[in-house]
Protein backbone atom coordinates (compact mmCIF):
# COMPACT_ATOMS: atom_id res chain seq x y z
CA UNK A 1 0.00 0.00 0.00
CA UNK A 2 1.37 2.99 -1.20
CA UNK A 3 1.43 5.92 1.09
CA UNK A 4 -0.08 9.20 -0.16
CA UNK A 5 0.31 12.88 1.39
CA UNK A 6 -2.90 15.25 -0.05
CA UNK A 7 -1.35 18.74 0.71
CA UNK A 8 -4.27 21.16 0.94
CA UNK A 9 -5.19 25.37 1.14
CA UNK A 10 -7.05 26.80 4.07
CA UNK A 11 -10.53 25.02 3.49
CA UNK A 12 -13.35 26.68 1.91
CA UNK A 13 -15.05 26.01 -1.68
CA UNK A 14 -14.57 22.72 -3.63
CA UNK A 15 -11.55 22.19 -3.61
CA UNK A 16 -11.27 21.35 0.32
CA UNK A 17 -14.51 18.61 -0.68
CA UNK A 18 -12.29 17.67 -3.48
CA UNK A 19 -9.48 16.67 -1.48
CA UNK A 20 -11.88 14.98 1.61
CA UNK A 21 -13.70 12.88 -0.95
CA UNK A 22 -10.10 11.24 -2.55
CA UNK A 23 -8.75 10.87 1.02
CA UNK A 24 -12.10 8.71 1.96
CA UNK A 25 -11.83 6.74 -1.81
CA UNK A 26 -8.56 5.97 -1.89
CA UNK A 27 -8.05 3.32 0.77
CA UNK A 28 -10.28 0.90 -1.37
CA UNK A 29 -7.63 1.23 -4.16
CA UNK A 30 -4.77 0.48 -2.37
CA UNK A 31 -3.38 3.94 -0.94
CA UNK A 32 -2.96 5.25 2.37
CA UNK A 33 -4.29 9.33 1.99
CA UNK A 34 -2.88 11.48 4.94
CA UNK A 35 -4.31 14.93 4.44
CA UNK A 36 -1.80 17.93 5.45
CA UNK A 37 -3.96 21.43 5.83
CA UNK A 38 -3.76 24.46 7.90
CA UNK A 39 -3.55 21.99 10.99
CA UNK A 40 -0.55 20.78 10.07
CA UNK A 41 0.81 23.78 7.52
CA UNK A 42 1.05 26.98 8.75
CA UNK A 43 1.39 28.38 5.09
CA UNK A 44 -1.11 30.77 3.28
CA UNK A 45 -2.46 31.58 0.42
CA UNK A 46 -0.66 34.71 -0.55
CA UNK A 47 2.89 35.40 -0.46
CA UNK A 48 3.16 38.23 1.78
CA UNK A 49 4.13 35.26 4.91
CA UNK A 50 7.65 34.08 3.63
CA UNK A 51 8.80 32.93 7.13
CA UNK A 52 5.28 30.72 7.52
CA UNK A 53 5.62 29.12 4.11
CA UNK A 54 9.40 28.26 4.91
CA UNK A 55 8.39 26.56 8.34
CA UNK A 56 5.32 24.89 6.01
CA UNK A 57 8.27 23.71 3.43
CA UNK A 58 10.35 22.55 6.24
CA UNK A 59 7.80 20.48 8.06
CA UNK A 60 6.62 18.47 4.61
CA UNK A 61 9.71 18.05 3.40
CA UNK A 62 10.34 16.10 6.76
CA UNK A 63 6.66 14.44 7.06
CA UNK A 64 7.48 13.37 3.39
CA UNK A 65 10.27 10.75 4.25
CA UNK A 66 7.46 8.24 5.15
CA UNK A 67 5.67 9.11 1.97
CA UNK A 68 5.37 7.46 -1.25
CA UNK A 69 4.00 10.83 -3.45
CA UNK A 70 2.62 13.47 -2.86
CA UNK A 71 -0.38 15.50 -4.42
CA UNK A 72 -0.84 19.63 -3.78
CA UNK A 73 -4.13 20.70 -4.22
CA UNK A 74 -4.06 24.54 -5.33
CA UNK A 75 -1.45 27.30 -6.63
CA UNK A 76 -0.02 27.82 -3.28
CA UNK A 77 -0.27 24.23 -1.69
CA UNK A 78 0.94 23.05 -5.13
CA UNK A 79 4.07 24.95 -4.48
CA UNK A 80 4.74 23.90 -1.34
CA UNK A 81 4.10 20.27 -1.80
CA UNK A 82 6.56 20.18 -4.99
CA UNK A 83 9.52 21.91 -3.40
CA UNK A 84 9.14 19.79 -0.50
CA UNK A 85 8.69 16.62 -2.84
CA UNK A 86 11.48 18.19 -4.91
CA UNK A 87 13.75 18.00 -1.12
CA UNK A 88 12.55 14.91 0.01
CA UNK A 89 13.04 13.48 -3.49
CA UNK A 90 9.76 12.03 -3.74
CA UNK A 91 7.13 11.79 -6.80
CA UNK A 92 4.92 14.96 -7.18
CA UNK A 93 1.49 15.14 -8.57
CA UNK A 94 -0.41 18.68 -9.00
CA UNK A 95 -3.95 19.35 -9.67
CA UNK A 96 -4.18 23.33 -10.21
CA UNK A 97 -8.13 23.69 -9.71
CA UNK A 98 -7.42 26.59 -11.97
CA UNK A 99 -4.05 28.34 -12.73
CA UNK A 100 -2.98 31.04 -10.89
CA UNK A 101 -2.77 32.72 -14.15
CA UNK A 102 -5.96 31.95 -15.69
CA UNK A 103 -7.67 34.91 -12.90
CA UNK A 104 -8.83 37.92 -15.17
CA UNK A 105 -7.75 41.38 -13.97
CA UNK A 106 -5.22 40.67 -12.10
CA UNK A 107 -1.97 41.35 -14.26
CA UNK A 108 0.85 41.66 -11.41
CA UNK A 109 -0.71 38.48 -10.23
CA UNK A 110 -0.80 36.50 -13.59
CA UNK A 111 2.71 36.78 -14.66
CA UNK A 112 4.06 35.88 -11.01
CA UNK A 113 1.65 33.13 -11.37
CA UNK A 114 2.77 32.17 -14.40
CA UNK A 115 6.46 32.10 -13.85
CA UNK A 116 5.54 29.90 -10.59
CA UNK A 117 4.27 27.41 -12.86
CA UNK A 118 7.09 27.34 -15.36
CA UNK A 119 9.20 27.24 -12.98
CA UNK A 120 7.89 24.15 -10.94
CA UNK A 121 6.84 22.32 -14.00
CA UNK A 122 9.72 20.21 -14.44
CA UNK A 123 9.62 19.08 -11.26
CA UNK A 124 6.10 17.91 -11.32
CA UNK A 125 5.63 13.87 -12.49
CA UNK A 126 2.09 14.73 -13.75
CA UNK A 127 -0.13 17.76 -13.51
CA UNK A 128 -3.85 16.52 -12.90
CA UNK A 129 -6.04 19.18 -15.23
CA UNK A 130 -9.76 18.92 -13.75
CA UNK A 131 -11.10 19.49 -17.59
CA UNK A 132 -10.26 19.51 -20.77
CA UNK A 133 -10.22 23.33 -21.09
CA UNK A 134 -7.72 24.11 -17.93
CA UNK A 135 -5.37 21.13 -19.92
CA UNK A 136 -5.48 23.89 -23.14
CA UNK A 137 -4.52 26.24 -20.92
CA UNK A 138 -1.41 24.23 -19.74
CA UNK A 139 -0.47 23.96 -23.25
CA UNK A 140 -1.08 27.34 -24.60
CA UNK A 141 0.95 28.71 -21.51
CA UNK A 142 4.08 26.42 -22.04
CA UNK A 143 3.62 24.87 -18.58
CA UNK A 144 5.37 21.09 -18.81
CA UNK A 145 5.27 18.56 -16.44
CA UNK A 146 8.00 16.49 -16.60
CA UNK A 147 5.22 13.76 -17.05
CA UNK A 148 2.34 14.52 -18.60
CA UNK A 149 -0.80 16.54 -18.45
CA UNK A 150 -3.88 14.70 -17.49
CA UNK A 151 -7.20 15.08 -17.61
CA UNK A 152 -9.81 13.92 -14.19
CA UNK A 153 -13.18 15.59 -14.43
CA UNK A 154 -14.11 16.28 -10.65
CA UNK A 155 -16.71 13.98 -8.93
CA UNK A 156 -18.90 14.60 -6.31
CA UNK A 157 -21.64 12.08 -3.78
CA UNK A 158 -25.09 11.04 -4.76
CA UNK A 159 -27.42 13.65 -3.15
CA UNK A 160 -28.32 12.95 0.04
CA UNK A 161 -30.02 14.49 3.72
CA UNK A 162 -32.52 16.17 4.82
CA UNK A 163 -32.83 20.12 2.96
CA UNK A 164 -32.53 22.79 5.43
CA UNK A 165 -35.82 23.89 6.74
CA UNK A 166 -35.57 27.80 6.61
CA UNK A 167 -35.05 27.20 2.73
CA UNK A 168 -38.05 24.47 2.81
CA UNK A 169 -40.22 27.32 4.52
CA UNK A 170 -39.25 29.43 1.44
CA UNK A 171 -40.31 27.19 -0.65
CA UNK A 172 -43.81 26.87 0.85
CA UNK A 173 -44.22 30.49 -0.78
CA UNK A 174 -43.14 29.65 -4.66
CA UNK A 175 -39.74 28.39 -5.97
CA UNK A 176 -36.43 29.79 -4.37
CA UNK A 177 -33.51 30.41 -7.02
CA UNK A 178 -30.20 30.26 -4.73
CA UNK A 179 -26.39 30.31 -4.91
CA UNK A 180 -24.44 28.26 -2.30
CA UNK A 181 -20.78 29.15 -2.70
CA UNK A 182 -17.90 30.67 -0.90
CA UNK A 183 -18.38 34.62 -1.03
CA UNK A 184 -14.63 35.98 -2.46
CA UNK A 185 -14.47 37.85 -6.05
CA UNK A 186 -14.16 34.81 -8.17
CA UNK A 187 -18.03 33.74 -7.74
CA UNK A 188 -19.60 37.41 -8.25
CA UNK A 189 -22.05 37.47 -6.45
CA UNK A 190 -22.62 40.89 -6.93
CA UNK A 191 -24.12 39.75 -10.54
CA UNK A 192 -26.63 37.71 -8.71
CA UNK A 193 -27.64 40.57 -6.40
CA UNK A 194 -27.57 42.39 -9.90
CA UNK A 195 -30.14 40.53 -11.25
CA UNK A 196 -32.04 39.65 -8.24
CA UNK A 197 -34.70 42.65 -8.68
CA UNK A 198 -35.66 41.89 -12.39
CA UNK A 199 -36.05 38.21 -11.60
CA UNK A 200 -38.19 39.55 -8.43
CA UNK A 201 -40.14 41.58 -10.23
CA UNK A 202 -40.68 39.53 -13.15
CA UNK A 203 -41.69 36.97 -10.54
CA UNK A 204 -43.02 38.42 -7.28
CA UNK A 205 -43.50 34.55 -5.77
CA UNK A 206 -39.76 34.05 -6.14
CA UNK A 207 -37.12 34.12 -3.68
CA UNK A 208 -33.09 34.64 -4.40
CA UNK A 209 -31.25 33.47 -1.49
CA UNK A 210 -27.43 33.13 -1.15
CA UNK A 211 -26.10 30.70 1.37
CA UNK A 212 -22.32 31.03 2.22
CA UNK A 213 -19.80 32.42 3.96
CA UNK A 214 -16.82 34.34 3.19
CA UNK A 215 -14.25 37.88 3.17
CA UNK A 216 -17.49 39.50 0.92
CA UNK A 217 -20.39 38.39 2.88
CA UNK A 218 -20.84 41.51 4.70
CA UNK A 219 -19.93 44.11 1.55
CA UNK A 220 -22.62 41.64 -0.60
CA UNK A 221 -25.18 42.45 2.80
CA UNK A 222 -24.75 45.50 2.01
CA UNK A 223 -25.07 45.92 -1.23
CA UNK A 224 -28.70 43.52 -1.77
CA UNK A 225 -31.88 44.11 -2.14
CA UNK A 226 -33.92 43.72 1.10
CA UNK A 227 -35.88 40.49 -0.80
CA UNK A 228 -32.81 38.76 -1.08
CA UNK A 229 -32.27 36.22 1.52
CA UNK A 230 -28.52 35.35 2.67
CA UNK A 231 -27.82 32.04 4.81
CA UNK A 232 -24.49 31.09 6.27
CA UNK A 233 -23.23 27.73 4.89
CA UNK A 234 -22.98 24.47 7.20
CA UNK A 235 -22.56 22.00 5.09
CA UNK A 236 -23.05 19.32 3.83
CA UNK A 237 -24.14 21.66 0.42
CA UNK A 238 -27.06 19.12 -0.73
CA UNK A 239 -28.69 19.96 2.35
CA UNK A 240 -29.05 23.54 0.41
CA UNK A 241 -28.89 22.42 -3.08
CA UNK A 242 -32.24 19.94 -2.54
CA UNK A 243 -34.22 23.12 -1.51
CA UNK A 244 -33.47 25.12 -4.75
CA UNK A 245 -36.25 25.18 -7.75
CA UNK A 246 -32.68 26.83 -10.16
CA UNK A 247 -29.22 26.69 -8.60
CA UNK A 248 -27.03 29.91 -10.05
CA UNK A 249 -23.46 30.27 -9.67
CA UNK A 250 -22.34 33.52 -11.75
CA UNK A 251 -18.15 33.25 -11.19
CA UNK A 252 -16.07 35.29 -13.18
CA UNK A 253 -13.40 32.56 -13.99
CA UNK A 254 -13.51 28.86 -12.69
CA UNK A 255 -12.04 25.99 -13.53
CA UNK A 256 -14.02 23.15 -13.39
CA UNK A 257 -16.87 24.09 -10.42
CA UNK A 258 -17.90 21.31 -8.04
CA UNK A 259 -20.84 23.23 -7.18
CA UNK A 260 -21.89 22.38 -10.65
CA UNK A 261 -21.65 18.34 -10.03
CA UNK A 262 -23.46 18.55 -6.83
CA UNK A 263 -26.29 19.94 -8.13
CA UNK A 264 -26.77 17.68 -10.91
CA UNK A 265 -26.83 15.05 -8.18
CA UNK A 266 -29.50 16.77 -6.46
CA UNK A 267 -31.46 17.02 -9.73
CA UNK A 268 -32.56 21.22 -10.03
CA UNK A 269 -31.62 22.83 -13.05
CA UNK A 270 -28.28 25.37 -12.88
CA UNK A 271 -27.76 28.68 -14.85
CA UNK A 272 -24.40 29.39 -14.53
CA UNK A 273 -21.70 31.28 -16.35
CA UNK A 274 -20.00 30.13 -19.54
CA UNK A 275 -16.54 30.06 -17.63
CA UNK A 276 -13.69 27.98 -17.93
CA UNK A 277 -14.54 24.59 -17.97
CA UNK A 278 -17.79 24.90 -16.78
CA UNK A 279 -19.78 23.47 -20.35
CA UNK A 280 -17.64 20.35 -19.77
CA UNK A 281 -20.43 19.52 -17.05
CA UNK A 282 -23.31 22.21 -17.51
CA UNK A 283 -25.33 21.24 -20.73
CA UNK A 284 -28.74 22.38 -22.68
CA UNK A 285 -30.44 19.34 -21.42
CA UNK A 286 -29.38 19.99 -17.66
CA UNK A 287 -29.07 24.23 -17.92
CA UNK A 288 -28.14 27.53 -19.28
CA UNK A 289 -24.94 29.05 -19.95
CA UNK A 290 -24.62 32.33 -19.39
CA UNK A 291 -21.78 35.40 -20.54
CA UNK A 292 -20.41 36.40 -17.03
CA UNK A 293 -20.79 40.04 -15.62
CA UNK A 294 -24.16 40.05 -17.28
CA UNK A 295 -26.93 40.33 -15.08
CA UNK A 296 -29.71 40.79 -17.82
CA UNK A 297 -28.59 37.68 -19.27
CA UNK A 298 -28.54 35.84 -16.19
CA UNK A 299 -31.91 37.35 -14.82
CA UNK A 300 -34.01 36.60 -17.94
CA UNK A 301 -32.32 32.62 -17.96
CA UNK A 302 -33.73 32.43 -14.47
CA UNK A 303 -37.19 33.86 -15.48
CA UNK A 304 -37.13 31.58 -18.21
CA UNK A 305 -36.85 28.37 -15.91
CA UNK A 306 -39.42 29.84 -12.90
CA UNK A 307 -42.14 30.12 -15.62
CA UNK A 308 -41.31 26.51 -16.93
CA UNK A 309 -41.81 23.75 -14.24
CA UNK A 310 -42.17 21.15 -16.96
CA UNK A 311 -38.38 22.67 -18.36
CA UNK A 312 -37.50 22.49 -15.01
CA UNK A 313 -38.16 19.04 -14.27
CA UNK A 314 -36.96 17.92 -17.75
CA UNK A 315 -33.81 19.08 -16.52
CA UNK A 316 -33.81 17.73 -13.30
CA UNK A 317 -34.01 14.26 -14.10
CA UNK A 318 -31.21 14.95 -16.94
CA UNK A 319 -29.03 16.11 -14.35
CA UNK A 320 -29.81 13.26 -12.42
CA UNK A 321 -28.45 10.92 -15.23
CA UNK A 322 -25.85 13.21 -15.98
CA UNK A 323 -24.06 13.41 -12.56
CA UNK A 324 -24.68 8.98 -12.48
CA UNK A 325 -22.49 8.92 -15.70
CA UNK A 326 -20.04 10.94 -15.39
CA UNK A 327 -19.39 12.56 -12.33
CA UNK A 328 -19.34 10.32 -9.44
CA UNK A 329 -16.82 10.13 -6.98
CA UNK A 330 -15.91 6.57 -7.25
CA UNK A 331 -14.95 7.32 -11.01
CA UNK A 332 -13.06 10.10 -9.96
CA UNK A 333 -10.79 8.41 -7.75
CA UNK A 334 -10.08 5.25 -9.66
CA UNK A 335 -8.93 7.46 -12.31
CA UNK A 336 -6.00 9.56 -9.51
CA UNK A 337 -5.18 6.36 -8.17
CA UNK A 338 -4.28 5.09 -11.36
CA UNK A 339 -2.43 8.27 -12.00
CA UNK A 340 -0.29 7.06 -8.83
CA UNK A 341 0.11 3.71 -9.73
CA UNK A 342 1.45 5.16 -13.15
CA UNK A 343 4.11 7.48 -11.35
CA UNK A 344 5.12 5.35 -8.59
CA UNK A 345 5.94 2.33 -11.22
Amino acid sequence: MARIALVCEPPDGGVAEHVRQLALGLPAHGHEAVVFGPAELPFRRDYRHPHRDLQALAALARALRGFDLVHGHAAKAGVVARAAAAIARRPAVYTPHCFPFAVPDAQAQRAFGLAVERGLAPLTDVIVCVCEQERGVAIAARVRPRGRLAVIHNGCPACAGTPDPELVRLRDRGPVVGAVTVLRRQKRIDVLLAAAPRILDAVPEATVVVVGNGPEGDALRAAADQRVVFLPFHGPAARYLRALDVYVLPSGWEAFPIGVLETQACGVPQVATDVGGTREALVPATGVLVPPADPDALAAAVVALLRDPARRAAMGEASRRRHAERFTVDRMVAETAAVYDSVLS
